[in-house]
């Protein structure tokens, strides 16, 4: 058990474990950054009272009879999940949790289950930025307007865009392929991949989804 620990303690991810009874054993460096407890506030808690998680419906994850650390002591094989829970200091984090059970030699402690964690956050934020785009995208291509996209001449300006890459960014932004942009522009599907090209290299992006994302991100394109 203390091998367990020791190879916890300085790791990147944060971790804690918890006996049959779920209370709070180990909780490493990692997780005091992350969720704001010391060990001395985590330790002989019960895990679901500090981190209360929930999924993305707000449906709680984290209870008294915790059904993830129920199957994990059957010994199925769980996959990782994302777990929404506020920090010590109130702030809502986005937490990709692994849970596996962890058979002690000491027979006092018996069977535990281990959870290791990172926080998300910001991979999630965007995430849910990049769903949005996708759904203005696809909404702009069913109405069929290009004049619902404007920019930003100043914008404009520093990322060095040439006017004919601007077309194809904003019909790019309102969800047109290769074939229907060359269509809409006069010009042949090769001339646009290589438009699409030099946009993704401008923006420092690597793909069509990342480039439209990124300009609605920082504001050079937006819908009227």
């Amino acid at each position: 058990m203390n091998q367990l620990f020791k190879s916890l303690s300085n790791t990147q991810d944060g971790a804690f474990i918890v006996d049959g009874r779920h209370r709070i054993i180990f909780w490493n460096r990692a997780a005091e950054e992350i969720l704001g407890y010391s060990w001395a506030q985590a330790a002989g808690r019960q895990c679901f009272e500090i981190l209360g998680g929930s999924d993305e419906q707000g449906i709680t994850l984290c209870e008294r009879f915790c059904r993830v650390a129920l199957r994990a002591e059957r010994g199925d094989i769980l996959p990782n999940q994302d777990v929404f829970i506020t920090t010590r200091e109130g702030d809502e984090r986005c937490l990709n949790v692994t849970t596996f059970a962890y058979s002690s030699s000491d027979e006092t402690v018996g069977q535990v289950i281990v959870h290791l964690f990172r926080d998300v956050t910001e991979n999630k934020k965007y995430q849910r930025f990049f769903n949005q785009v996708l759904a203005a995208s696809a909404q702009l291509h069913q109405n069929g307007s290009i004049q619902k996209v404007t920019f930003s001449p100043l914008k404009q300006q520093r990322n060095d865009l040439t006017e004919r890459e601007w077309q194809v960014l904003a019909l790019m932004a309102q969800g047109l392929g290769t074939e229907e942009m060359a269509g809409s522009m006069n010009i042949s599907p090769s001339t646009v991949r290589n438009h699409v090209q030099n946009i993704l290299d401008k923006l420092g992006v690597h793909s069509r989804l990342e480039a439209i994302a990124y300009a609605y991100q920082h504001g050079l394109i937006e819908i009227n």
